[in-house]
């Protein structure tokens, strides 16, 4: 476990001690700038499994990038939320963070989100982020 608060995807969620506030982010290169305490999942299959691990806890703050490693992108992750919203099972997130670069993608995951009753914000605050891979 690196000595920075930013934790990257540990195998099984349940098996360290988790942050609080429980901050959760889905981006390939970027890290937060002020160091705060975080999950971090660089794929989309790293971010379901991380999430999966996660059930029964509630996330503070859900942050998501579109456009991932190659031409994976956050697409499962949302489809997966929005499954589990539908069938009366949600993720238990306060906020979900949209900082995605790619406009469409990013506005498209933010509906989707919005529609199956989460509450999404768009971020712009390009100056938080530092590329930490």
């Amino acid at each position: 476990m690196p000595s920075s608060p930013t934790r990257s995807l540990s195998p099984d969620p349940s098996s360290v001690p988790l942050p609080r506030p429980l901050t959760v982010l889905v981006d390939d290169v970027r890290g937060f700038r002020d160091d705060r305490p975080a999950l971090v999942a660089r794929s989309s299959q790293e971010a379901l499994t991380l999430l999966q691990g996660l059930r029964g806890n509630r996330i503070d703050d859900l942050w998501l990038d579109h456009d991932l490693v190659g031409d994976d992108t956050v697409r499962p992750v949302v489809d997966w939320m929005v499954r589990g919203a539908g069938a009366g099972s949600p993720v238990d997130v306060a906020r979900i963070h949209v900082h995605s670069a790619n406009v469409k993608g990013g506005l498209q995951m933010g509906l989707d989100l919005s529609e199956a009753g989460y509450s999404v914000t768009r971020s712009y605050a390009i100056a938080m982020w530092i590329r930490a891979c």
